[in-house]
């Protein structure tokens, strides 16, 4: 004879509701690059702001540079704002011109003490344009120099005997006539007058100006 006793149902839980799964992300329009990580945005960044302060130094260093370049070329600030070349070129300009008084200097200083040795007259010498032309085509730096020069001296004194020192008398007769000095101004070429400077014109025509008047004459 079977139980009738009823078995006991199991209880019955509220289990609350699973959540739901997240959406998958939409995919990227085609032709849309994919966004750069933050972490090479900022490595970019740094880059650029280091090479703009390279610049920016750079740029200060040639703007010290160029007002130091003024400061020397035009302590008054004269000229203003220049372009820099046309500073490099005055700067140029103006060491050129120094190199060449300090050349010119020392071939007359040298032409000088040459003039002595040679028993010409200094400061005729260097009065004569063709001497002084002579001169100026040598170099004071050639090992030659010292040499040519004497020989300049000694041919300018052999065409012009008003070139030899008051108390030096001509080794012998010379080109184009006989000697000539102040107190015998007769013996005065054409020839020496055209190679005469102002101040031997001047004691000529003070020894004789009849003559003076004569050979300016025939000069012109």
């Amino acid at each position: 004879m079977s139980d009738p006793t009823p078995l006991p149902t199991p209880a019955q839980t509220d289990a609350p509701p699973a959540p739901p799964a997240p959406t998958p992300a939409a995919p990227a329009p085609a032709g849309t690059a994919a966004p750069v990580p933050a972490v090479v945005d900022r490595a970019a960044e740094q880059r650029a702001t280091e090479a703009e302060q390279v610049a920016q130094r750079a740029q200060a260093e040639r703007d010290e540079l160029l007002a130091a370049l003024r400061s020397v070329l035009d302590p008054s600030g004269a000229a203003g704002e220049q372009d820099p070349a046309k500073l490099a070129e005055q700067a140029t300009t103006e060491r050129d011109a120094a190199l060449a008084d300090v050349r010119h200097l020392r071939v007359e200083l040298a032409a000088h003490q040459a003039a002595h040795k040679a028993g010409a007259d200094p400061v005729r010498l260097l009065d004569s344009r063709a001497v002084e032309k002579q001169l100026g085509a040598l170099d004071p730096s050639n090992s030659a120099f010292a040499e040519q020069l004497d020989a300049v001296i000694a041919a300018a004194v052999e065409a012009n005997p008003l070139l030899r020192a008051a108390n030096t008398a001509p080794a012998g007769p010379t080109k184009g006539g006989a000697d000539f000095t102040p107190g015998n101004p007769q013996t005065v070429t054409p020839e020496q007058f055209a190679r005469m400077t102002y101040t031997q014109r001047v004691e000529l025509h003070q020894a004789d100006p009849d003559l003076y008047r004569q050979l300016s004459a025939a000069h012109e």
